[in-house]
């Protein structure tokens, strides 16, 4: 059964009771449509690549490290959803909204006080696990070759359902979800005016509201950090990336925060418990395939891999396969 709508993007029983916020509804329901799209359109598998300690920490470990986005190889990660959402308010069109609706968004997105670009940027905690929807990509092996001598590894796992079911709580509590990265500007641009669409009319309603508001403008920066999430300059279009989103400012009882080492650096990350929520994996990672990069020795790299999986009796299935990629290290 492929779940199309997660339990944290349903919205509220009734619209009747004061309770409800009218921008939470909005932000749910613009949430939903993106999810139920990609899921649609989820490949079979989709492909973590990584080194050999990699595979090895997260077979035995059932668990995927997120991290940080100011650590990720796009240097303009976040910054660049950010910004498209800044020039889609200063160019939305005024003369429709009242005076008033219009004086508070220009506030809001006023580039010389920057209020709203400024709180992002302090206090924003965003963790990603990125997967490809290629399994024998170049680029991908060439980023790995060079940790091992003997290359890198890309694993598989299933999209239908387990995947699908991930952006649904985990069992530990901490929400978190699949997204389909957007490199397409048109595609870009047609999701961030969809948000601001559908978020505006909650404040023009009542302007002078301070609770609409807030209720605007705390689902906007709710919006605003989903969509900047899954949003990458063009120049990555090659990387056909596919994240698991962990917002660690939305986690009342947040995972810890880790370090490795990466290029000098002290890298944070979470470590994120993903099960499948059917058998046969059911409470295990959805591994179905182990892809071997290309290498010197593709025999013994093979046996390696297939004399590790035989400590794991829950994925006895999970085949291995080489890469047809003609990739010399």
């Amino acid at each position: 059964m492929a779940v199309t709508a997660a339990s944290r993007y349903r919205e509220p029983m009734s619209t009747a009771t004061p309770e409800v916020d009218p921008g939470r509804v909005a932000c749910l329901a613009w949430l939903r449509r993106r999810l139920d799209a990609d899921v649609r359109q989820a490949p079979d598998l989709l492909w973590h690549y990584t080194d050999a300690g990699g595979l090895m920490g997260i077979v035995s470990g059932e668990r995927l490290w997120a991290t940080q986005t100011s650590f990720l190889n796009d240097s303009t990660e976040m910054a660049y959803g950010f910004e498209l959402v800044t020039k889609a308010m200063m160019s939305y069109e005024p003369s429709h909204l009242k005076e008033a609706t219009a004086r508070y968004l220009g506030r809001l997105f006023d580039l010389n006080r920057a209020p709203l670009a400024g709180w992002l940027d302090r206090n924003l905690e965003v963790y990603v696990t990125c997967f490809c929807a290629e399994g024998d990509l170049l680029s991908q092996w060439r980023a790995y070759a060079g940790r091992d001598d003997a290359g890198g590894y890309a694993i598989g796992m299933g999209t239908d359902p387990p995947m699908q079911g991930w952006p649904q709580d985990s069992p530990s509590g901490h929400e978190v979800a699949l997204r389909r990265v957007l490199y397409d500007p048109v595609e870009q641009e047609a999701a961030c005016h969809e948000l601001i669409d559908t978020l505006v009319p909650i404040v023009d309603a009542d302007p002078a509201d301070d609770e609409l508001q807030r209720s605007f403008a705390r689902n906007l920066v709710s919006g605003i950090v989903e969509f900047a999430s899954w949003c990458k300059d063009p120049a990555f279009e090659e990387e056909h990336e596919w994240r698991i989103v962990y917002v660690r400012n939305n986690d009342h009882s947040k995972l810890p925060v880790r370090h490795r080492i990466a290029r000098g650096l002290l890298v944070p990350y979470v470590e994120l418990e993903l099960p499948c929520p059917v058998e046969p994996l059911h409470g295990h990672l959805p591994l179905q395939a182990i892809r071997l990069g290309p290498g010197p020795d593709p025999v013994l790299k093979r046996r390696g891999v297939e004399t590790f999986l035989g400590n794991f009796p829950h994925f006895a299935d999970v085949r291995s396969e080489g890469s047809a990629a003609p990739l010399r290290l």
